[in-house]
């Protein structure tokens, strides 16, 4: 469930989660202006009602009750769409201002990252969640988190109230912020701007800054990550690095 109760802040890097590249373009090619969208929150996925042996994964994870409320709130009210699993996901994601991002198994889950490519404003269910990259990514400016224990009714009221200025602002930023999620960039456009924007540069960068740490207290530290990157023509490569 919690990340922090197997994590070592001090040695471990919290990444994104991997999307092929087929899928990212497709999510891009659904994704409306904020102000062409016209569902307001949107949610589809597993929860305690999905069938066989999916549901019952659910059942016996206590974080996954949230993701219960979601859908038992938000799937009649008007301009919402919630609910399992559809075959229109992608549409209706892109055409909603905010996707709702529930804890389920886990403290994590992709919905995360979709937002960034589906452009709806990520609002965060999961108290124990670990989001990656807080030195690249500015969570705050394209992002809300709440408590899972919120009422709804409250949350509804909440996000319907947010300005068209201040939506516009959200979106711009979580555009802004995609190339950090996007592991079909490699290493980036920029070559070897350390400035660059990728995944992988984070990553190393997280993994320098606690070569550099551990040096301070007195030991060595060898840290070494397995990246992976999506081909041209989607096949799965390997590209190992190391920071010492």
């Amino acid at each position: 469930g919690s990340l922090s109760a197997w994590s070592s802040r001090w040695k471990d890097v919290i990444i994104p989660g991997f999307m092929p590249k087929w899928r990212m373009r497709a999510m891009l090619s659904f994704n409306r202006p904020m102000m062409q969208r016209t569902i307001l929150v949107g949610f589809h996925g597993h929860s305690r009602n999905s069938p066989g042996v999916v549901g019952q994964a659910y059942k016996n994870s206590p974080l996954s009750e949230v993701r219960d409320r979601v859908i038992s709130y938000f799937w009649n009210q008007s301009g919402c769409s919630s609910g399992g699993l559809v075959q229109d996901y992608f549409r209706r994601m892109g055409n909603s201002r905010f996707c709702l991002v529930p804890a389920g198994l886990t403290a994590w889950t992709i919905h995360l990252f979709e937002a960034f490519f589906l452009g709806c404003i990520p609002v965060i269910l999961s108290d124990d969640i670990i989001v990656p990259f807080q030195r690249e990514i500015d969570w705050p400016s394209m992002s809300i988190q709440v408590p899972t224990n919120v009422s709804m009714r409250d949350l509804h009221a909440r996000l319907a109230s947010f300005s068209d200025g201040r939506l516009k602002q959200l979106y711009r930023e979580l555009a802004k912020a995609r190339c950090w999620v996007d592991y079909s960039l490699g290493w980036g456009a920029e070559g070897d701007d350390p400035q660059g924007c990728s995944p992988y540069r984070a990553i190393m960068s997280a993994f320098a800054e606690r070569a550099r740490a551990s040096e301070t207290k007195g030991y060595a530290v060898s840290v070494a990550a397995i990246l992976v990157a999506a081909s041209d023509d989607g096949r799965m490569t390997d590209a190992r690095s190391r920071v010492v």
